[in-house]
């Protein structure tokens, strides 16, 4: 990853949007996009992460990577297929039949990749080669805009490993822009930032102040999905398992889909595989 932490001026042109884990679940965000009257051309689409794996159609929500109006953090996903493809970037050749086995990425979805392994090659297709170059420059948190109308993109959460023994559970804006100004960030919460459950465990629910951590911006992330936004210590969490809703067992799928989240209005839209409407929410 190039940039660590990017941060980008408020919208004052068009909406802002967030969108949750995509999955490979790119015909439901067109669904969601044309709901809200997506403007490509004032409009922004920030996502949490996790554009890959699981669902139908991964390579294609890659490629939104290219659009000036989509900005991405990395998610574990990302972070994972990274990993998978490192010897590849070193060396251009990759024997796919001998990695897939209980590996890591494959066992998390990865599998997909394979339909872009070209065998008597020992490589990918250039069009997965594309994709590929394209997580390189994911960072792990986007700061959008200033004072009361600044908010932040990460995948997962920005709890302290040892929260409960300070002051605050999360880390704050301080610390944010600390780490900013040093392009460094601390191993332990790049850690958190693309793996922890802990504010979305339900732990925190009987806090006094459950829903707003003062000196924390409204912070927008992923990972733990629910079947509506949850919002835990000023994180809200906008997975809600769009790939869940492409499963066959309908009973199973049915209350998940992508959720869409316009940040100037604090509504939510969620559409799903297994229905025809969207449903609507608002915080």
């Amino acid at each position: 990853m190039a940039t660590i932490i990017k941060r980008l001026p408020e919208n004052k042109q068009g909406k802002d949007y967030v969108v949750g884990d995509l999955h490979g679940c790119f015909s439901l965000l067109d669904v969601l996009l044309a709901k809200v009257h997506f403007d490509k051309q004032k409009d922004r689409l920030f996502s949490v992460g996790d554009l890959i794996d699981r669902g139908p159609e991964s390579l294609h929500c890659l490629f939104l990577l290219e659009e000036p109006w989509f900005m991405a953090v990395c998610g574990n996903h990302e972070s994972m297929c990274l990993d998978f493809f490192l010897p590849y970037r070193v060396n251009d050749t990759l024997k796919v039949s001998d990695c897939a086995s209980s590996n890591l990425f494959f066992d998390n979805g990865g599998a997909w990749i394979e339909q872009y392994y070209q065998a008597n090659r020992q490589c990918m297709t250039p069009e997965f080669n594309r994709g590929l170059d394209l997580l390189l420059d994911m960072p792990l948190i986007l700061v959008v805009g200033e004072g009361e109308n600044r908010f932040h993109v990460i995948h997962a959460e920005l709890i302290r490993s040892q929260y409960n023994f300070a002051k605050t559970a999360t880390w704050l804006n301080s610390d944010i822009d600390r780490w900013f100004s040093e392009q460094r960030i601390p191993s332990i919460v790049s850690e958190n930032l693309l793996w922890s459950r802990t504010l979305m465990s339900g732990r925190f629910s009987k806090h006094p102040n459950a829903t707003i951590q003062p000196g924390l911006s409204t912070t927008f992330c992923g990972h733990s999905y629910a079947p509506k936004p949850q919002k835990v210590l000023s994180h809200i969490c906008v997975d809600t398992g769009a790939f869940l809703s492409s499963s066959e067992d309908i009973q199973e799928s049915a209350d998940f889909g992508l959720t869409l989240f316009d940040v100037q209005a604090s509504r939510w839209y969620l559409a799903s595989y297994q229905r025809h409407e969207i449903i609507q929410g608002e915080f």
